[in-house]
């Protein structure tokens, strides 16, 4: 099982607006909290406020984390594409398509709808990636896949599913 073409999309790194309005929404749920807290005369119920407002935060960390972290590994062999999805160092593949099965390949502005599942592998807008969908057969229904790559990446796909 060759591989004939590989590409991996990155998110962009944070950027020092991003960053800095995360740190005023972080100081102002911290101050909130604080004022409301030391209003309260029960320390038990100041702990369950402390103990949600931990929780909140840290889930709101976490999935910003994982915003921020998101990377997809696209892979094209002789006769499929795969697509996995990387967190961290969690990886899952997320699409497997043989190449027999792709009916389509359009840029996202053309695609229509279609009667399957839509699958989004996209992140930001970045320079010399363009979005493209990709329509294929599952199950009988044509299902379609968002995905975003160079047009070398997507000229190579073509060449192999003969479009």
């Amino acid at each position: 099982m060759a591989v004939k073409a590989r590409e991996t999309l990155e998110s962009k790194q944070i950027s020092i607006t991003t960053l800095g309005i995360l740190m005023v929404v972080v100081v102002g749920y911290t101050f909130l909290y604080n004022q409301y807290a030391n209003t309260l005369e029960d320390y038990r119920l100041k702990t369950i406020v402390g103990v949600i407002s931990l929780i909140v935060m840290m889930g709101g960390f976490l999935i910003s984390l994982r915003y921020i972290t998101t990377a997809y590994e696209m892979v094209i062999t002789h006769d499929r594409l795969t697509i996995d999805r990387k967190i961290f160092f969690w990886k899952k593949t997320v699409l497997e398509v043989k190449l027999d099965d792709i009916k389509k390949i359009l840029p996202s502005e053309e695609a229509k709808k279609v009667d399957g599942q839509m699958r989004n592998f996209t992140l930001t807008n970045m320079d010399g990636k363009r979005k493209y969908v990709i329509q294929h057969d599952e199950q009988g229904k044509i299902c379609c896949a968002k995905i975003q790559c160079t047009s070398k990446f997507i000229e190579i796909l073509k060449k192999m599913v003969k479009i």
